[in-house]
């Protein structure tokens, strides 16, 4: 596992490519990740390096197909700063991103706490937990060449490859609606590009809450009162062109639009 020191200097080096606006090869042999906890280890040096506020959690590799993309048997954590925590209609500068792509989700809204301890939450508890629950664009932004080559503990060393949470409007009757049957329809500049439900994320996307929040708990780490969870994407990532407007249709349950602006 990689020490606290190699973990920082990783991070000093990710959160420079942010302020250069590059991208990176690889990092030093010596601070490398080879694990998702030494992947951990650096996205938590990096929230303490960049000092932002936590708005919430993105939940990663959540669908068997991005599993299987990655090379993992398991999702990982991400955080979603506050800065990078957008309403819908949202508009984002698409030169400040390496790429521009966006995945549909559902999000979900704390109304209590969810603290660390040794027991497991249940899915009653989670679900008693939720305050609001909403239609959601992830924005999609990682600074490597290319992280594929380099394997899954790379991007969760940067932040999950999370570069902002678009919310559509609350669903005031969430808890009556069958979240894993609910369909969406992505569509960018008006064409159809990617469709999927809420089953694609380990089943429900409650099941993805509950195991964030059990991941989390082992690492000493809580979910505050207030924060937003958005629970892995319904449709895989999908690239936008600069310029162009996704818009994610969730039918009955909202509407959720972002533009990558010029």
């Amino acid at each position: 596992m990689l020490s606290d020191t190699a973990a920082r200097t990783a991070a000093e080096l990710l959160l420079k490519a942010r302020g250069d606006h590059r991208r990176l090869e690889r990092l030093p042999p010596d601070c490398t990740p080879q694990t998702v906890e030494d992947g951990m280890a650096i996205q938590n040096a990096l929230a303490d390096l960049w000092g932002l506020e936590v708005a919430g959690w993105k939940v990663g590799a959540a669908s068997a197909a991005a599993m299987e993309m990655l090379g993992t048997d398991a999702p990982f954590p991400g955080r979603v700063f506050a800065p990078y925590l957008l309403d819908s209609p949202a508009g984002v500068a698409a030169e400040a991103l390496h790429k521009c792509a966006v995945e549909c989700e559902f999000a979900f809204r704390l109304g209590r706490a969810l603290p660390p301890r040794a027991a497991d939450y249940g899915m009653d508890e989670i679900r008693d937990a939720v305050a609001d629950a909403y239609p959601a664009i992830e924005l999609v932004n990682d600074y490597w060449v290319d992280g594929f080559a380099l394997g899954v503990a790379h991007f969760v060393a940067d932040n999950g490859s999370n570069g902002g949470l678009v919310l559509g409007p609350p669903i005031g009757d969430w808890r009556e609606r069958d979240l894993a049957a609910a369909a969406v329809t992505l569509t960018v500049d008006g064409d159809e590009a990617a469709g999927g439900t809420g089953a694609n994320v380990l089943g429900h996307p409650l099941n993805t809450l509950v195991w964030l929040a059990n991941d989390l708990s082992r690492r000493g780490i809580g979910l505050d009162e207030g924060a937003v969870v958005t629970t892995g994407s319904m449709t895989g990532m999908t690239p936008c062109r600069p310029g162009a407007t996704a818009v994610g249709d969730f039918g009955a349950l909202g509407i959720v639009q972002v533009t990558f602006e010029l």
